[in-house]
């Protein structure tokens, strides 16, 4: 093996070689050491030639494909960014190159770069089928993979569940035919819908236009984040991104990119390093900007004065707190005062009632005693027993609303019930001769609505009772109330007993009873009084309900 020689190597060669990054020497004071001499001279007569290239011919005009493919290829405000236009700009600096970007859709710029209308397409997917259209650097850029998106509301778990769904994708790009592939070979079937660009695909499923859509990993998940999709498990076709020139075309272009790229793949400080890193990772720290800092500040002073303000306020509530309190235990000692006066009066209208019922029963025994001194007048002993029978509805009233809990109001089921009760003990019928078929809502009236409502109950009754059934025969009454909805009460009185002539008049009897009737029903009670003689005799009466108002 010959001996290491060392070489002066010229400072124009010397910062050739530094300009482009050679790492197969190795310099030390500008000398070269090798192991042959045959090395030696071939690489001399190689720098000689190729830094003598710059200065004999101009600039390299390369146009440039761009299309949406963040973080790879993107626009931003106008201007290409990304990892491959990192690289791009780092080779037009190399290499002498004037780059004009033309953008365009992807389906588009592989037309474009076929055809020769562009020069140099990066992000481009490397597989046996293109490379009969297209040249390839050799070094991968990026690894890269189809991955599948759904809308949130559709649920994929494996590929099967996309039988016979729409799918949405980009129309030309490698992996719509990686994804056709792959459902094939499970036998799936889809409906793939083509779109001209990936943001497209990101709208299709947003909108629901399609259940699912095929996207590159890289750019689909920039994407997911200003669409309503969500990212599967589902992914497809890893494949090599790198650059691409017309067949047979621009070879000069790979082999500047291929001259630049080994020595950077290995330097973690090469501008691809750096790029990778920046488009491709998150960043480890992140320098809190300035306006982040003014704000802290505004937020601790914000909250000085909010503790403060808190303070002020607290001794305010304290104030207030206390003047509450005096004010509630004012209000209190009042209500204490206003529930011993309402209970003063409830006591006092219960014991009026009560008063009231034992002065209709003085009155009623005054009546009785009367009677008792003529005791051969018949009619004299009739009128008392009608005024007796009277007396005993209003009695019962003021007696119901003695036991009430509301001292305004009874319930007219109960009532009617007492009352019957009693008048059939007033004629001494206690066994079942007399059947009472009595069928009333549970309503309650007012007092100025009940007495009236007795009163006529028992002019029926006492008719029935005396008229109706003759000779002791057995009969039954029925005696039916129900509200109408429109604030009026119908009551339907009915006896089954040996009625009356036909042709009777039941207005124009002289008898007290029936006059009592019309008086109170159309009189007072503003109602009207409808008579039938069928099978005995029935009477339908209508009466108002919103006649009077609670008072007490």
């Amino acid at each position: 093996m010959s001996e290491l020689i060392p070489i002066k190597v010229s400072p124009f060669i010397s910062g050739w070689l530094k300009y482009t990054d050679f790492s197969i020497l190795f310099f030390n004071e500008l000398s070269i050491r090798l192991y042959t001499l045959p090395k030696i001279l071939f690489f001399i007569l190689l720098f000689v030639v190729v830094s003598l290239m710059p200065l004999n011919s101009e600039s390299r005009i390369v146009r440039v494909g761009v299309f949406p493919a963040a973080p790879l290829v993107m626009i931003i405000d106008g201007k290409p960014e990304g990892l491959f236009i990192d690289l791009i700009e780092y080779f037009s600096l190399k290499l002498h190159w004037r780059i004009q970007y033309v953008e365009g859709t992807w389906s588009n710029l592989l037309v474009s770069l076929e055809k020769g209308e562009i020069d140099l397409l990066p992000a481009v997917g490397f597989t046996t089928e293109r490379l009969v259209k297209y040249d390839f650097s050799k070094n991968p850029v990026y690894i890269d993979s189809g991955v599948l998106f759904t809308n949130p509301k559709f649920t994929v778990h494996t590929i099967f569940d996309l039988q016979e769904k729409r799918v949405a994708a980009l129309k030309g790009s490698i992996f719509t035919t990686g994804f056709i592939n792959y459902i094939t070979s499970f036998g799936v079937k889809c409906d793939i819908v083509l779109t001209d660009n990936n943001e497209a695909v990101m709208q299709s499923i947003s909108n629901g236009e399609v259940d699912a859509g095929v996207c590159i990993y890289s750019l689909g998940n920039e994407l997911a984040r200003n669409f309503s999709v969500a990212i599967t498990p589902i992914s497809f076709s890893p494949i090599a991104l790198e650059f691409a020139v017309p067949k047979g075309r621009n070879s000069d272009l790979i082999a500047g990119i291929d001259l630049l790229m080994p020595p950077m793949i290995i330097d973690p400080d090469s501008i691809y390093s750096k790029s990778y890193r920046k488009w491709t990772m998150q960043p480890s720290s992140y320098k809190l900007p300035i306006w982040f800092w003014w704000g802290i500040l505004g937020l601790l002073i914000l909250g000085i004065f909010l503790v403060s303000w808190n303070f002020i306020l607290k001794q305010q509530v304290n104030l207030k707190t206390r003047h509450l309190e005096l004010e509630i235990s004012e209000r209190k000692q009042a209500e204490k005062k206003i529930l011993q006066a309402l209970s003063e009066k409830e006591t006092l209208l219960r014991e009026l009632y009560h008063r009231t019922k034992n002065t209709m029963q003085v009155i009623r025994g005054l009546f009785i005693l009367q009677a008792i001194e003529f005791p051969t007048n018949k009619e004299l002993q009739q009128l008392v027993k009608n005024t007796e029978d009277r007396i005993q509805v209003i009695s019962l009233v003021h007696q119901m609303l003695y036991k009430s809990h509301d001292l305004s109001r009874i319930s007219i089921k109960e009532y009617t019930e007492e009352l019957t009760s009693l008048i059939l003990q007033s004629f001494g019928i206690y066994n079942d001769r007399i059947s009472l078929n009595i069928n009333i809502n549970d309503q309650y009236f007012l007092l100025d609505t009940a007495i009236p409502f007795g009163l006529i109950l028992n002019e029926l009754m006492t008719n029935s009772l005396r008229h109706a059934f003759p000779d002791n025969r057995k009969g039954i009454i029925s005696i039916n109330l129900t509200n109408d909805g429109q604030n009026k009460n119908i009551l339907e009185y009915s006896d089954n007993g040996v009625g009356v002539p036909d042709g009777f008049d039941f207005r124009n009897q002289n008898t007290l009873g029936l006059k009592l009737i019309h008086s109170i029903v159309e009189m007072q009670m503003m109602g009207k009084v409808i008579y039938k003689n069928n099978n005995g005799v029935s009477c339908l009466i209508e009466i108002s309900t919103d006649l009077y108002e609670v008072r007490v």
